[in-house]
């Protein structure tokens, strides 16, 4: 009776142990060298300044080595509570490196109210714009500017675009919404922003709802912009190999240095529920960098650029691009599970 008592426990056990356990995951895409995205770059090494202080301050990130006489502007607009420029520090890079000046306006975290934020974005983009006038170095291409926000951020860069004429800025030729969150952010008439802007509005399968519902409503609210101008893009998570891909809010962080990692880890799941027994998650712990940077923001943000000011074509045959859909592969060769892309969320 002991035996078969002991026997029937350790078969228990076993079932219990989830599938693949003592073998390795596959893992997962690396950044791909070539196209949007990838790390063909025209400039070795970025410098960075920054001016102000408190929600007037804002980081400016340079091409260099060589630095260009002439570039475009991405304005770079963060998330709720992650006004530290680190947190993104590798999708800066990588912009910088593709030739654009970025400006990172530190609009929150010092006690002021939302309503004001949006004034301290366009008071830090007019500052820096004037600065770049007077001193020497990079001049500014104002006729390339374009606005990229997460979270709390992508809220406010669709209000930046909506206002761009309002505060005296360039016109928003490229704008990409990440993730809206927008809590007691307002979203202002967007149907003022320029039928001449192409956008992207970018989300994934495992944000809340209230943030899924948010970034349709940008989108169809910025009705001026021509439907062929303008995608909707979901990313679905994936969790075959190591690290897992995840749509989350907070996937689009890019950070370089552990200590960003760790704010990372910290506001992220940690675990992913693989099944409903969360024994079967403890294999997959989530990374800051994966497929989502290489594959979705990076190379989104750098096909809707180099559509917007080099090849100036419209948006559709990015959307009916198989290319666009691509999320790399994992290292046994399985594809991961592709983006859907259209205009009718």
């Amino acid at each position: 009776m002991k035996k078969k008592l002991l026997a029937l426990c350790l078969l228990t056990f076993v079932c219990m142990i989830p599938a693949g356990f003592g073998k390795n995951l596959a893992a997962g895409p690396v950044q791909p060298s070539m196209g949007p995205g990838g790390t063909q770059y025209k400039h070795a090494k970025i410098n960075a300044w920054q001016r102000g202080v408190s929600e007037e301050k804002y980081f400016v990130f340079e091409p260099a080595s060589p630095a260009p006489e002439k570039a475009g502007l991405v304005v770079f607009l963060h998330d709720w509570l992650a006004s530290d420029p680190g947190l993104y520090m590798a999708w800066i890079r990588h912009l910088c490196r593709k030739g654009w000046v970025v400006i990172f306006p530190r609009y929150q975290g010092t006690g002021e109210i939302e309503k004001t934020w949006l004034f301290h974005i366009a008071r830090s983009c007019k500052d820096f714009l004037l600065e770049n006038f007077k001193k020497d170095g990079i001049k500014i291409d104002t006729e390339r500017f374009a606005v990229v926000g997460h979270g709390a951020g992508a809220v406010l860069a669709a209000n930046l675009a909506a206002t761009d004429s309002y505060f005296g800025l360039p016109r928003t030729k490229a704008l990409l919404v990440v993730m809206p969150h927008q809590k007691n952010l307002k979203l202002l008439n967007l149907s003022t922003i320029s039928n001449k802007t192409r956008m992207i509005v970018l989300t994934g399968d495992r944000v809340d709802v209230r943030n899924e519902q948010t970034a349709r409503e940008i989108f169809y609210a910025a009705d001026r912009v021509k439907t062929r101008n303008k995608t909707y893009v979901t990313v679905y998570s994936d969790y075959y190999g190591q690290p897992p891909l995840v749509a989350d809010e907070k996937a689009p962080f890019a950070p370089e240095l552990p200590k960003f990692e760790r704010f990372v880890h910290a506001n992220r799941y940690d675990f992913i529920n693989l099944a409903k027994d969360r024994f079967h998650a403890h294999t997959v712990r989530t990374k800051p960098m994966d497929a989502f940077d290489w594959f979705a923001t990076f190379r989104l943000f750098d096909a809707l650029l180099q559509v917007t000011f080099s090849e100036n074509f419209e948006l559709n045959p990015l959307k009916d691009s198989s290319e666009l859909r691509f999320m790399g592969y994992w290292s046994d060769g399985k594809k991961l599970k592709g983006l859907i892309a259209g205009d009718r969320p």
